[in-house]
């Protein structure tokens, strides 16, 4: 076949293709996003309620764990240590600039699991409330001032009757 003769059918399949890919690009980025609603069954735990005088222990408590300071890996090591102090591990990822300068927890501080895991840093660890929801569970957000834990605490007293987010169970 001459040139003259697959150029006017190559041309008419180039423009086709073109043709559809445009339709099929306009129709794919115009498509809204899904709501973060469809999410909402992903979650990793379970509301567990806890009655006053009840005892919270690290196997009951979700963590998860955020890093807002410029050392890679923070995040991962505190729930590598998390996980081995017996808690249950919930999200780990990136807090960007949340300005935390040691650490701080992200919770209601009425909570007995947000008190369980602050107590893990020592008396003083800030639990503050009104924070955006990182993860599951109880939010941990580590900086770079974090060097040291508080030795292990194996539970605390609820003080008043509460619910607290624990793992779910296969």
């Amino acid at each position: 076949m001459e040139t003259r003769e697959t150029s006017g059918p190559t041309l008419a399949t180039l423009v086709g293709l073109t043709v559809l890919m445009l339709v099929l690009g306009l129709f794919w980025a115009t498509r809204p996003f899904p709501s973060l609603s469809s999410y909402s069954n992903s979650s990793s735990c379970v509301d567990t309620q806890v009655a006053a005088g009840q005892r919270v222990h690290p196997s009951e408590v979700l963590v998860s764990v955020f890093n807002a300071g410029r050392k890679s890996g923070s995040a991962s090591k505190a729930m590598k240590k998390f996980m081995r102090r017996g808690f249950a591990p919930g999200d780990t990822g990136n807090a960007g600039t949340a300005g935390v300068k040691k650490v701080e927890v992200w919770a209601d501080p009425s909570s007995p699991a947000a008190q369980l895991v602050a107590a893990q840093f020592g008396a003083g660890t800030p639990i503050v409330d009104g924070k955006p929801v990182l993860g599951d569970g109880v939010v941990v957000v580590v900086g770079d001032g974090l060097h040291t834990w508080h030795a292990k605490v194996p539970s605390v007293t609820a003080d008043a009757d509460s619910f607290i987010c624990g793992p779910k169970v296969p």
